[in-house]
């Protein structure tokens, strides 16, 4: 075996020189040493000992990382720790292209580094030099390369050259903010010394300040984008409006009127009202309804953007109460004109205030029976040619021969009134116009209606014998004292004089008739002269009048099954409502006083009556059953 195989005894590897790895060397202090030669210096002191002897510096505060940014393609990019003397000319240019109008700052100590100053105006052509802050982040490069380091030569008086460990630069281990405040200052070799008569360097942190800038706000502008303008949106078609051309020809209608006209999407009308529009030279396209339909017209055509004409006024001679009630105020909007009512009115010196409106084109002839009364003014607008004459037969079978009837017709836009009596109108054979409006006096009362509660023997014919007696159905109207938005039931048994009383008394509330067959009842109302707001239920339980609606007021004669009415009467009686009834008979008072028993009555009344016959000549007064009220008042909602 040759010598060069063979192994080095193990006494001469103790006298050996060291192996060639690499080894971390002994870390110098953080202060330069002094200029001392090393024979007169003491004996340096270990790691441990040197950093124990040190005072732990004060944490600085940490600073908020910038965000890296990638540089943009086709820009050239240098690192600025890898800076050697050839290439400064280089650097000088990226840092230029960079922040070509920025300027180096006077010196400043490494501490005041961490803040922002303020910019030193400088002459651009002269070259940037860098001064590296030791544990300061640049933004550009947090971990130093193998290069940077063997580039790198310490100056004189830092202490021993050797090999340097290699170390990474962590931000979050607060090695930058410690060395930062301690304010050590590592010069990059060759950078200054290659410039010649130029001033200090600048540190890096404000160098990177200016350099780096204008890439953060880009970031920042990328990361945070300025929230983007809502598209804009279509605005709304306005809802449908009904249009009142009036009664001229041509309409003279208003600016408004000719604005919505000619922004219509659509325009709705009669035969009538388009053909009005003519001469107005809209283009608009135009769609034919019938007036009775125009609600189911518009519903098809669509109401938004849409336009209804209407001859005369929309509210009184068209549909727009009607599409009202079925759209709602919020998607209708009416255009308000002369109607037909007004102007009849007008041409015969009457205020349309002291006018009682009874529409016939919407309410059969019932509803003028009913309200008839003696001294009262009506208008009536027509929807057929044979009307007139109906309603003189009617004034005469209610005792109203005397009245006073005025025809008004409009005809080419012209109005033309003429005037009758009754009892001539109901003889004539003359055509009128469709559209007519009726004018009426009723003048004095024959007394075939009563005026006040209190119908005769005669309004109820036949029936007359069972009627509930008349002081009887005053007292009880008195109590109920029903008001003409309300709603109630009449509950008696094969009779209805006290629910005659009460639609005849107040024409426009809705009374129930419970037990009465609708035949008999029909009759009834005709020859009580009661409109059509009296309606028939032939036979019914308590427990079916919870389909019924809320009653304000009820009046239950008394009868068979009296307490079960009274205690359901008195569960669907709405707050504030009224509950009167009757009894005849000694079963009848014993519910009565049942009730008032768990439900105490607000007033009692007991009525002996006595009917007066003269028999052969001579005065008899023949007595009747006595008839006992009570009266319960429901609380009303606090």
């Amino acid at each position: 075996m040759s010598d060069e195989l063979n192994p080095a005894p193990l006494a001469d590897l103790t006298d050996a020189a060291p192996p060639a790895t690499r080894t971390a060397p002994t870390r110098s202090p953080r202060k330069k040493k002094s200029a001392t030669p090393p024979a007169e210096a003491p004996a340096a002191a270990s790691d441990a000992d040197a950093t124990d002897a040190q005072p732990k510096p004060r944490r600085a505060p940490r600073k908020p990382r910038v965000k890296k940014t990638e540089a943009p393609s086709g820009e050239v990019t240098a690192d600025l720790f890898a800076l050697t003397e050839g290439s400064l000319e280089a650097a000088s240019e990226v840092v230029t292209e960079v922040a070509p109008e920025q300027v180096p700052l006077p010196p400043a100590p490494a501490v005041q580094a961490l803040a922002d100053p303020a910019p030193v105006p400088q002459p651009e052509s002269e070259p940037l030099a860098v001064l590296v802050v030791a544990g300061e982040a640049s933004g550009l490069a947090d971990v130093e390369s193998d290069d940077a380091h063997a580039d790198f030569t310490p100056s004189e008086g830092d202490g021993p050259a050797g090999p340097r460990r290699k170390r990474k630069r962590r931000r979050g281990k607060g090695g930058a903010d410690r060395e930062a405040a301690r304010g050590e200052q590592i010069e990059m070799p060759g950078l200054a010394d290659g410039v010649a008569g130029q001033p200090e360097a600048v540190p890096l942190a404000e160098a990177r300040v200016d350099a780096v800038a204008p890439l953060d706000t880009d970031a920042l502008a990328a990361a945070d984008p300025m929230p983007e303008e809502p598209a804009a949106t279509p605005e709304p078609l306005p809802p449908l409006t009904v249009v009142s051309l009036g009664l001229e020809l041509p309409p003279v209608l208003s600016a408004a009127a000719l604005e919505t006209l000619r922004a219509a999407r659509v325009i709705l009308g009669t035969a009538d009202a388009l053909d009005r529009l003519a001469g107005l030279g809209l283009d608009a396209p135009q769609q034919l309804c019938a007036a009775d339909s125009a609600h189911m017209d518009v519903r098809a055509a669509g109401h938004a953007g849409s336009v209804l004409v209407v001859v005369g006024d929309g509210a009184g001679d068209g549909p727009a109460l009607e599409l009202l009630a079925d759209l709602g105020p919020a998607y209708v909007r009416v255009l308000p004109g002369v109607g037909r009512v007004q102007a009849a009115c007008a041409a015969l010196g009457l205020s349309a205030e002291v006018v009682t409106v009874v529409d016939l084109r919407r309410a059969p002839l019932a509803a003028l029976r009913g309200r008839l009364r003696a001294h009262c003014l009506f208008a009536l607008p027509l929807a057929d040619a044979a009307a007139p004459v109906a309603v003189a037969r009617l004034l005469l079978d209610s005792g109203f021969s005397d009245a006073r009837v005025w025809v008004c017709e409009f005809a080419s836009g012209r109005l033309q009134a003429r005037a009758w009596l009754a009892s001539e109108l109901v003889d004539l054979r003359e055509a009128f116009d469709t559209h007519a409006v009726l004018i009426l006096a009723t003048g004095p009362s024959s007394g075939v209606f009563a005026e006040l509660p209190g119908l005769s023997d005669a309004a109820f014919g036949d029936e007359a014998d069972t009627a509930l007696p008349l002081a009887a159905r005053v007292l009880a109207m008195a109590w109920l004292q029903p008001a003409a938005w309300e709603s109630g039931w009449a509950i008696s048994q094969g009779e209805a004089s006290l629910a005659l009383e009460w639609a005849r008394a107040v024409p426009t509330a809705r009374v129930r008739a419970v037990g009465v067959e609708p035949t008999v009842l029909g009759v009834s109302m005709a020859r009580a002269g009661v409109g059509d707001n009296l309606s028939a239920i032939p036979s019914a339980s308590p427990l079916r009048s919870r389909e019924w609606p809320v009653p304000e007021a009820v009046f239950i004669r008394g009868g068979v099954g009296l307490s079960d009415w009274l205690a359901a009467a008195w569960e669907r009686l709405a707050p504030g409502g009224r509950l009167v009834a009757t009894a005849e008979d000694d079963q009848a008072r014993a519910d009565l006083l049942a009730f008032a028993g768990q439900v105490p009555a607000a007033a009692w009344q007991e009525l002996s009556l006595s009917r007066g016959e003269t028999v052969a000549g001579r005065l008899r007064f023949a007595p009747s059953a006595p008839v006992r009220l009570a009266l319960w008042c429901k609380p009303a909602l606090s």
